[in-house]
């Protein structure tokens, strides 16, 4: 999808298989955070998603700046970020219908510093035209941008996406750890850097930096992803470990306790692969995942 990274900070992490259950209502998530140029989290941010048909869907970010909106259903949104002193954002996504879309980690400009010529802020300008394709624009007022303000490294994160989109992993990458030479930990960047890893087929690498950004986020998603490479590796007991941990963060999601039930097989653990299985199905019957695990509970494995 051209434009589904739409912000300062947009996180891209390969969601395996993830769906989510919710009566009555669409199951897309969209998880984020609303930062400052210097990085500090905002409190009270207001997050507003309005489809096409009207409905709005709200969040408000916490002490820790992050947020999120849950029940979205597929199609186009018109995405908006107000706090008071800062100056407001507006945005376009292309939203699923199901699973978790691209993370949303919103900068907002104090409203001094927001005000270029016309009323425009340059950072807004970068990321319209990253959102429409213009990827060369992008870059170059990203770049003007940092030149103008080199203490805002997180610059560096926005540059990276732009080679990312353009398929230069190396530059990609290059960028994303210029943030990291000043932020170590910086979510952002780690989980960027994984993918990138992912995308190129290099897992070693990727669970690197995937398992040195679980702490620094709640998001259920990386774990399930580091769960997902150790399980394809043969390592059961790693994976066991990170499903566990996912499925501990979001515990209404059926992904991880059907895989878990998988791992726990391959170990011969029959009374813990029949617990997990028994957890999906309570979780979401009416499922793919739900009814697989009620089709394996009827096997002789499990009723004897």
């Amino acid at each position: 999808m051209r434009n589904r990274y739409l912000v300062f900070h947009v996180l891209l992490v390969v969601a395996v298989g993830a769906t989510f259950a919710f009566a009555q209502m669409g199951t897309g998530r969209v998880t984020g955070s609303a930062k400052d140029t210097a990085g500090q989290p905002i409190e009270g941010a207001v997050i507003a998603a309005t489809s096409a048909d009207g409905k709005t869907l709200e969040a408000t970010s916490g002490s820790n700046g992050n947020w999120t909106i849950l029940g979205f259903r597929a199609g186009m949104h018109d995405f908006t970020v107000t706090a008071e002193g800062y100056a407001p954002l507006a945005y376009k996504l292309q939203v699923k219908g199901s699973g978790r879309n691209p993370r949303m980690d919103f900068v907002l400009e104090p409203v001094a510093q927001a005000q270029g010529e016309g009323g425009t802020s340059m950072l807004g300008e970068a990321n319209e035209m990253f959102a429409n394709g213009q990827y060369a624009e992008a870059l170059a007022k990203y770049e003007e941008l940092f030149a103008a303000e080199p203490m805002i490294y997180e610059i560096h994160y926005n540059i990276g996406n732009v080679y990312r989109e353009l398929g230069d992993h190396e530059k990609a990458i290059n960028s994303y750890e210029k943030v990291l030479a000043e932020e170590p930990m910086h979510t952002g960047s780690l989980i960027a850097i994984g993918d990138v890893h992912v995308q190129q087929q290099e897992f070693d690498e990727a669970v690197v930096y995937f398992e040195k950004a679980i702490d620094q986020t709640d998001d259920e998603i990386i774990p399930y992803n580091v769960a997902e490479i150790y399980f394809n590796r043969g390592e059961t007991d790693k994976a066991i470990e990170f499903y566990e941990r996912a499925a501990e963060r979001k515990p209404d999601w059926q992904d991880p306790q059907l895989k878990l039930a998988y791992a726990h097989l391959n170990k011969g653990d029959i009374d813990s692969a029949k617990t997990a299985l028994e957890a999906c199905v309570a979780i979401a019957p009416d499922t793919v995942q739900g009814q697989t695990a009620a089709q394996m509970l009827q096997s002789p494995a499990f009723v004897n």
